[in-house]
C-alpha cells in the first residue's frame, strides 16, 4: 500500500522526527542519509521556531538499533527515510505506513522499521504515526556518490518533502502540513 505524502496528514504542533537510514560509502544506500542531511539544512534555514511553531527532528544513522524505539517515543510523527531497490518501481519515491511487527526481532546488526516502532509501544506506551519514504536507487558499489538517477530521485524526494515540512513550521493553529 503507498501513500502520497498528502495522505500523512501531519498536523501543526506536531511533534516530527525525519530519520534517514543507509550507508553512504555504497553508492545509492546513502540516498537517506543525505535527504535527511538536505531536509535538516532546509529546515534550519526555513524554520523559525518561534510563535509556537515547532521544527522538525532529524536523525540519521547507519541502521536502526534497540536504543531507537526511546528516540521514537517522544514524537508524534516519524518519517523514515531511506534507499528502495526494488526493480519493479518506475516512480522517485513511494511512501508506505509503518505497522508494528508480529514479532519482534533484532542482530546486532540491524533492525526492522516495524520492530523499533514495536519495541517503542512495548517498553514506553508510545506509538507515533510512521511512515516509510522509499526514494528508488540503482548502484550499490563501493562509492560515495550517488547514481545520477538515484541523484534525480531524490531530488524528487526532497522538494516534496520541503513543502510538507516547511508547512509544518507554522505556528499552531495555522493550516495543515498537508504537501501540495
Amino acid at each position: 500500500m503507498s501513500f502520497s505524502l498528502k495522505e500523512i496528514g501531519l498536523r501543526p504542533g506536531e511533534s516530527v522526527l525525519v530519520y534517514g537510514v543507509g550507508n553512504v560509502g555504497r553508492q545509492d544506500d546513502g540516498i537517506g542519509i543525505r535527504l535527511v542531511e538536505s531536509l535538516e539544512t532546509d529546515a534550519r534555514n526555513a524554520c523559525s521556531e518561534g510563535d509556537g511553531a515547532r521544527r522538525p527532528a532529524f536523525e540519521a544513522n547507519y541502521q536502526l538499533g534497540i536504543e531507537d524505539a526511546l528516540l521514537l517515543s517522544v514524537f508524534d510523527v516519524v518519517l523514515f527515510l531511506d534507499a528502495s531497490c526494488e526493480r519493479v518501481s518506475t516512480i522517485p519515491f513511494s511512501v508506505r505506513p509503518v505497522g508494528l511487527s508480529d514479532e519482534i526481532a533484532f542482530t546486532t546488526h540491524a533492525m526492522g522499521f516495524s520492530s523499533v516502532l514495536s519495541i517503542c509501544e512495548e517498553l514506553y506506551g508510545r506509538r507515533p504515526r510512521a511512515f516509510l519514504v522509499a526514494v528508488s536507487g540503482y548502484e550499490w558499489g563501493i562509492s560515495e556518490e550517488l547514481s545520477p538517477r538515484a541523484r534525480v530521485n531524490m531530488d524528487e524526494a526532497f522538494t516534496s518533502l520541503s513543502v510538507m515540512l516547511r508547512a509544518c513550521c507554522r505556528p499552531q493553529g495555522a493550516s495543515s502540513c498537508a504537501a501540495g
